[in-house]
């Protein structure tokens, strides 16, 4: 009797999952005759996304430096060539331009910036030192890329934040820290 009732669900279950795989079918109201309903796509429909024709990266090497630090700031760039997917290329000039949160400019950064050439794989790096920066205020970083005289620009492709530096402990001479008498 169980395997009964188990093939009788079985087949109600395979029933159920068949009518699900069939075509949809939607009267006409001219018609008493059932009809098939068929939904194209848009003919403009892409099966993968298209990359877009450069890209531009740029990141700091420490994020939370301190308000007297140095960082390196390193930028990619891709760009298609010939159609082709986009790849680094050498000998693009990549400048950088430094500014607090609220925009207002950050003078000995952006003099420190100047112009660095890509590498042949796409990739610049820029050294920065810097004294006195105010703490919690995140730097945004914009990037501009000439290439073949064309200018190219990422606003806030990086950022970093200097934090104020912690003071180290000193371990005292002979504080075990028990607080008993050695």
């Amino acid at each position: 009797m169980k395997q009964r009732a188990f093939l009788l669900a079985l087949a109600v279950l395979v029933a159920a999952l068949l009518s699900a795989c069939t075509p949809s079918l939607a009267n006409n109201s001219g018609s008493s005759q059932p009809t098939i309903a068929l939904h194209t796509p848009a003919a403009n429909l892409t099966p993968t996304p298209t990359a877009p024709p450069q890209t531009i990266v740029a990141f700091a090497s420490n994020q939370s430096p301190k308000v007297n630090d140095s960082i390196t700031i390193y930028v990619i760039f891709h760009i298609s060539v010939n159609g082709g997917p986009p790849r680094g290329v050498g000998g693009a000039s990549v400048s950088l331009d430094f500014t607090f949160y609220s925009g207002a400019p950050v003078s000995q950064l952006n003099s420190q910036g100047g112009t660095q050439q890509t590498t042949q794989d796409g990739w610049a790096a820029f050294p920065i030192s810097f004294t006195g920066l105010q703490a919690q205020t995140p730097i945004l970083v914009e990037v501009t890329v000439s290439y073949h005289g064309k200018t190219y620009q990422q606003p806030r492709a990086a950022f970093f934040t200097p934090l104020a530096g912690s003071p180290t402990p000193t371990p005292k001479p002979g504080g075990g820290g028990g607080g008993g008498n050695n």
